[in-house]
């Protein structure tokens, strides 16, 4: 009886140990010009997902600064930006960034509303054309 209870026991244990590795994060500094914008981006990423904070400076006091967070869908980072407006107001609105080798191409799309949420309209392109867009590259620590 003993050794049924020691068996079924050690199987149980056995069976219900998987391996769990842990989530390899991933952490790069970016920084971007254009047309007198300039933008800071330090990402964390994994496999599944990424956030991290972003910076984008008009020119002045014209900052916009806080936290991205959203998934990772292949060489795409999708998700949302929370943050300051000019030092006056909280908003929120959908990010979306484009990986390259070294590089992160920020996208733009319709931004539409659903219960006050916004989101980028799934029926309209995202676009990544480079020479209108935020282009971020890797700074070396």
């Amino acid at each position: 009886m003993q050794c049924l209870f020691l068996s079924i026991s050690i199987l149980f244990i056995g069976c219900g140990r998987k391996s769990h590795k842990p989530t390899q994060l991933t952490y790069i500094k970016y920084v971007a010009f254009h047309k007198g914008d300039s933008a800071i981006a330090i990402i964390n990423k994994s496999k599944e997902m990424f956030s991290g904070s972003l910076r984008i400076g008009n020119g002045g006091d014209n900052v916009d600064s806080g936290q991205v967070k959203g998934v990772v869908k292949g060489d795409t980072l999708i998700g949302e930006f929370h943050y300051l407006h000019y030092q006056l107001e909280w908003k929120r609105k959908p990010v979306v960034f484009l990986m390259k080798k070294d590089s992160l191409v920020m996208g733009e799309g319709l931004i539409k509303l659903t219960v006050g949420i916004p989101h980028f309209d799934p029926t309209v392109p995202i676009k990544f054309d480079k020479k209108d867009r935020l282009v971020f590259k890797v700074t070396k620590p």
